[in-house]
């Protein structure tokens, strides 16, 4: 083997690597870009019977985020794909991608289907297959978005040297975050807030799981296992928020006590987060889990910027969001039937309900502390228009009975439950700041 040919494996490596670092520690709904990456096996036939591993890394201009998910994202960008072939060789291909999500009533998946044009250059084999420039197209399909499992199958023309003959490729892997990015119509209890905004967790098919129950229909299971991973996805997002809240108050001087109740509540989204979790992979089929972002790092300018924002918070994601999400899980449980569903919804019904309890807690701090700066921001807050329920209801499609069965409201129940939270937190609000 050559020196060169010798150093290609390490160089894959490296690529690949970079593919999978680069990709985004969040997942966020609505981005107008999408980046993913992912690693595939592959099988080329034509000039030679090569087994590939493949690293791939694709970035998306998002071309209608906004129209309604249930519509599907599409958009288009560049590729670029590294393959090392027979642990003796390497295929190098570039280009531009572009396609669209899709969604398929006869079956219990969501997917995408993504076409590629573009450039190719694969290393010398041997003497008989030196190195040869090519013509690359292919077609991808990632299945069961917003977590990703992709098959495919290109073709390659070579434009330059002997043999010229075409080469026919198929692969399949596993894609870290979709091609189209990842939508999600609702983020229920306290988000993850970073300087850029809120964000949501990608999440990861991790092998098969049994799927039940056998008497939904497909779409309404496809529905319900996108519904529940959505939920699973929210619920990990609140760990690294409630992990900030506990440094903030902390570092703003705050009781033991409450420094002790945002990590109590910490612990409650883990096994919320897992509980949604192995709902979604019931009914999926896969074994679906949320990835655990880091807490976004401190960047308040000195203490009383920190109590502004940390009161306002309270409001926001605590007495309102986690209010509200409490009250969808009652209405929710009231209409369950399925006996994991009902166990879910319990739990979280009960433990939201204090993680608001806990928002107006620290919000009663946050004014004791933060003097008039932080009462007239929460004043403006309460006494503002009703702001829109977090990230609004999208009701699901497929059976009525089933979905209620397994935990989901339709859109007026949800905005009854939004519309309820609002009117007594404003008046408890209201309230609080003539006591303070």
């Amino acid at each position: 083997m050559s020196s060169r040919s010798r150093a290609l494996p390490p160089a894959l490596a490296a690529l690949g690597l970079a593919a999978l670092v680069s990709l985004p520690g969040q997942a966020r709904a609505d981005e107008p870009y999408a980046i993913s990456g992912g690693v595939f096996l592959s099988l080329s036939f034509g000039q030679q019977l090569a087994f590939g591993l493949d690293a791939d890394l694709r970035a998306t201009a998002l071309l209608n985020t906004g129209r309604p998910s249930s519509e599907g994202n599409m958009g288009l960008g560049p590729f670029a794909q590294a393959t090392w072939l027979n642990f003796s060789a390497g295929r190098f291909a570039a280009g531009i991608h572009g396609g669209s999500d899709l969604a398929d009533d006869f079956s219990d998946v969501l997917y995408s289907i993504d076409g590629e044009l573009g450039w190719t250059y694969r290393t010398r084999y041997n003497d008989a297959l030196p190195g040869q420039h090519g013509f690359h197209v292919g077609v991808m399909s990632a299945l069961f978005s917003p977590v990703a499992l992709d098959v495919s199958a290109r073709a390659v023309i070579p434009l330059s040297g002997e043999p010229l003959v075409p080469e026919g490729i198929f692969g399949m892997g596993l894609r870290v975050v979709p091609p189209f990015g990842v939508r999600s119509e609702a983020v229920a209890g306290r988000p993850l807030r970073t300087a850029d905004g809120v964000v949501l967790p990608p999440a990861l098919a991790l092998g098969p799981a049994a799927a039940r129950p056998a008497r939904l229909d497909r779409a309404t299971r496809a529905a319900l296992a996108g519904a529940w991973l959505d939920s699973a996805r929210a619920e990990c997002g609140s760990i690294p928020a409630f992990l900030a809240l506990a440094r903030d108050l902390a570092a703003v001087g705050a009781p033991a006590s409450l420094v002790a109740r945002a990590l109590d509540a910490l612990g409650d989204e883990v096994r919320h987060a897992a509980r949604c979790s192995e709902i979604a992979s019931s009914l999926a089929g896969w074994r679906l889990r949320p990835a655990l972002l880091p807490p976004p790092p401190a960047r308040d300018a000195d203490r009383r910027a920190a109590l502004v924002r940390m009161a306002l918070e309270a409001w926001h994601d605590g007495c309102l969001g986690e209010g509200a999400a409490a009250a969808r899980a009652r209405r929710s449980l009231a209409g369950a039937s399925d006996a994991g569903v009902r166990a879910a919804l319990g739990e979280i019904a009960r433990d939201e309900a204090q993680h608001a309890e806990l928002g107006w807690r620290v919000l009663a701090y946050c004014l004791a502390e933060g003097g008039r700066e932080v009462r007239e921001a929460v004043g403006d807050a309460i006494a503002g228009p009703a702001p829109a329920p977090p990230g609004g209801h999208v009701e699901l499609e497929g059976d009525r009975e089933e979905t209620q069965a397994f935990g989901q409201l339709r859109r007026a129940q949800a905005d009854a439950a939004w519309d309820e939270t609002w009117a007594a937190a404003r008046r408890d609000g209201e309230r609080m700041l003539v006591a303070a």
